[in-house]
């Protein structure tokens, strides 16, 4: 029986080392390898080769277009329309004019026209031009064009230009300004215009239309002399075929280093009447710039900056400081304040009277006692110092139009007696 085990396993041993033989012996299957499916591909069919070569499009609409002017180009022009009648102030309502007045005339003078070629004035010193390179601080706006009042009760009179070109400085200095004496620090007389410094040779303008009435050394000239004073050096005197309400006016051209016109000479608002000099009594090269009203005398001066047209974008503060009682305070300091920003604008005094016949004079309208010129349009607050005391007025400045403040303390009550009641 143990023969027969053994015999059993180990034909059972065989058969299962002959299976293993078997199944190695058979071929290994073939390797598939899987490949991703690629999308089928679609036809284009707008493609822009084929829409090309069909033409398509060359019978659709042509876009329109624009003819190409040639010709010379003029601006077009409106119709001007005629305004309808409007209602006048009253007279109640209007303290000044819209505009200047013709001046009477005399009618047996006929004013000369300007000679073809104007002889200047002999001088000392021979006129040399001076160059000068402005700084791009000091540039200005060009001034509003003149005869100029926007104010609704016609108290405003730009009637004049400036006798400057904008190229050169064509404003008043600060320190000197119309009725002050400089300060302490210069304690100069008191002015009775104002002063515009620029190099030698600069030109000098009419500021408005007129006959020539002087044109010579201000003292060394045969028949006369000019204010009987050597300070005005070479003197021009236009007098305006304007004036204002019913008075002549006049202006003056002082320390000028040629004098182009000649006596009885007529000439337009802008025409080159001199050229800016230092003769006579300066400390540097200007035109002194003078407005007389009425009478052509040293005492019927009256503030230019109230007479020049204001630059663009510019208006003028004019006011009145008082005391107490309503009168006017000498040489009270005055300044300018932004409202917007809080810087300081402008700086100036009051006028100073010195109750002489030579003194200077308020406007006829405004009476007033300090003008500042060329401030930009905007709010300002306008301080005073009276005697000490600080007084400020809020004042809208608007273009080509004068904004007036009065600045005054506030007047202390007056004691009232008291009565005894009866019976007490």
């Amino acid at each position: 029986m143990r023969q027969l085990g053994g015999l059993l396993i180990l034909v059972i041993v065989v058969a299962v080392f002959a299976g293993l033989l078997w199944l190695n012996s058979r071929p290994a299957p073939a390797v598939v390898v899987v490949v991703p499916t690629e999308p089928a591909a679609t036809e284009d069919r707008n493609a822009w080769q084929d829409i090309l070569r069909q033409g398509f499009g060359s019978n659709s609409t042509p876009l329109p277009t624009v003819a190409i002017p040639t010709g010379e180009f003029r601006p077009p022009t409106l119709e001007v329309v005629a305004e309808g009648p409007s209602s006048p102030l009253s007279p109640d309502e209007i303290a000044g004019e819209q505009g200047p007045t013709e001046a009477p005339r005399d009618p047996g003078a006929t004013p000369t026209r300007p000679a073809p070629t104007p002889v200047p004035l002999a001088t000392d010193v021979p006129v040399t031009a001076q160059v000068v390179t402005r700084s791009p601080a000091s540039w200005q706006p060009p001034p509003l064009i003149p005869p100029l009042s926007r104010d609704p009760y016609g108290r405003d009179h730009y009637w004049f230009s400036r006798p400057i070109d904008s190229t050169g400085i064509n404003s008043g200095i600060d320190y000197y300004t119309y009725g002050s004496d400089g300060g302490e620090e210069f304690g100069l007389r008191v002015h009775h215009g104002i002063d515009m410094p620029n190099p030698i040779g600069e030109p000098v303008r009419a500021a408005g239309s007129g006959t020539v009435v002087w044109a010579a050394d201000g003292l060394r000239v045969e028949g006369g002399v000019f204010e009987n004073s050597p300070s005005y050096g070479n003197v021009v005197v236009i007098e305006h075929d304007f004036g204002y309400r019913g008075q002549k006016l006049w202006t003056v051209y002082a320390h000028l280093s040629a004098v182009l016109v000649v006596p009885d000479q007529f000439v337009e608002r802008g025409d080159v009447i001199g050229l800016v000099g230092n003769t006579g009594r300066v400390s540097g090269p200007h035109v002194h710039f003078e407005v007389r009203l009425g009478q052509m005398r040293y005492a019927s001066t009256y503030n230019p900056i109230l007479w020049i047209a204001p630059y663009v974008g510019s208006g003028v503060i004019a006011g009145r400081v008082t005391d107490e009682r309503g009168r006017m305070v000498d040489r009270a300091n005055i300044t300018i304040r932004n409202w917007a920003t809080g810087l300081v604008e402008r700086t100036t005094t009051t006028y100073i009277f010195q109750g002489t016949a030579y003194d200077v004079n308020p406007d006829p309208i405004w009476q007033e006692n300090f003008a500042v010129a060329d401030v930009p349009v905007g709010r300002y607050e306008v301080i005073a110092n009276i005697y000490g005391t600080r007084y400020s007025k809020i004042v809208d400045v608007l273009e080509g139009t004068t904004s007036f403040v009065e600045l005054m303390p506030a007047s202390p009550a007056t004691a009232q007696p008291v009565v005894a009641q009866a019976g007490n």
